[in-house]
């Protein structure tokens, strides 16, 4: 028995607490990769429960689902530009806002809606350090062509994508200065950048900053924003999986591969099949850390849950099975064992919400 268990009540929990910070501005929930991992379709229909009529997404295959399944009249915002004809096409298919993050990229929707005889509505992108989409700030020329020469192109908003904002607040507050700077460049070539927004779940919780028209949250929902704990936040998502085999075993028994774990004394041991492969004991921040941070989160105690009580995970996380010291804890095979997990990481395993 192995599910990851994503529990709504904390979920409401957490969209409370962004809804206060937001102070009433517009609320876009970032649906991508799956909502987070907790389920795009199930999620996407809780938050619409709670007020929440905003979605983006960063690919057409989840707009796509969405307004398939009963989700006809939110608006759902394509965080990605794209220059490609059939991903454009669908997108207006489907009433999708589209980013235009480059000259290209508007030419091109442009070119499609004015064949439909229709009038797109497009968010444009402004690369202010993140640098994967978006004009330049010297590219102000090319998005004011948009206005001038795209007559079938609506410009109902303007943003930009913080690069870090989970671990530095300098280089965030420079990305804000540069964006600031563009919008009033932008309002004094006679332009309306339409509703501007920049706030990330990060940004919303670490920073006191500018909230402007709207904010985007994703990792707030499943409190899951990296670094320090947030204490208005908690923690969504664990895996749920059953002991498979509990024995005992002398000293000087070696578990794992080469570089594994050999007890000190007789242990009592019980094994999951849940592994590094289901997305326990990854940390996806991992390749954006410090040396020392990495040197740090290698030397850390990994800790799996059984009857209420803590249990050590002996050696390293395994493909596909963890082994956890139980010698303190009374329990059998097909006890549960929970282990916290970020939902985005999960892979192979059913969801069950409680």
């Amino acid at each position: 028995m192995k599910n990851l268990v994503i529990d709504l009540r904390v979920v409401r929990n957490n969209l409370r607490a962004i809804k206060e910070l937001a102070e009433g501005v517009h609320i876009f929930a970032d649906l991508s990769a799956n909502a987070g991992g907790m389920g795009l379709l199930q999620i996407a229909g809780f938050l619409r429960d709670e007020g929440i009529r905003n979605f983006a997404v960063s690919d057409p295959g989840d707009a796509r689902m969405l307004r398939q399944n009963g989700f006809a009249n939110e608006r759902i915002m394509m965080l990605r530009s794209t220059a490609d004809p059939d991903e454009i096409s669908e997108l207006l298919s489907l009433g999708v806002v589209c980013t235009a993050g480059s000259y290209d990229s508007a030419v091109a929707i442009n070119g499609i809606a004015e064949s439909r005889r229709m009038i797109a509505q497009i968010q444009v992108k402004i690369d202010t350090g993140l640098g994967r989409y978006g004009f330049q700030p010297s590219e102000l020329d090319k998005v004011a062509a948009i206005y001038k020469y795209m007559s079938s192109l609506k410009v109902i908003g303007t943003f930009t994508t913080f690069a870090a904002s989970w671990r530095s607040k300098k280089l965030t507050m420079l990305q804000l200065e540069k964006f600031n700077t563009v919008l009033d460049r932008l309002i004094d070539m006679g332009l309306e950048p339409g509703a501007a927004h920049a706030c990330d779940s990060a940004a919303l919780f670490k920073y006191n900053i500018e909230l402007m028209d709207a904010v985007r949250v994703d990792t707030a929902l499943s409190g899951r924003i990296p670094g320090k704990n947030i204490s208005a936040l908690s923690r969504v998502g664990y895996i749920e999986a059953g002991l498979e085999e509990v024995g005992w075993f002398p000293k000087g028994h070696s578990i794992g591969a080469e570089h594994g774990f050999v007890t000190k004394a007789p242990t009592k041991i019980a094994v999951l099949s849940v592994g590094y492969f289901h997305g326990f004991g990854v940390d996806r921040y991992l390749v954006e850390r410090s040396l020392f941070d990495i040197a740090k989160w290698r030397r850390r105690k990994a800790y799996v849950r059984i009857n209420d009580q803590k249990a050590r995970v002996l050696g390293s996380v395994g493909l596909l099975h963890t082994m956890v010291d139980v010698t303190a804890i009374d329990c059998t095979v097909g006890d549960v064992a929970l282990l916290d997990v970020d939902p985005v990481n999960v892979k192979g395993l059913p969801i069950v919400y409680r």
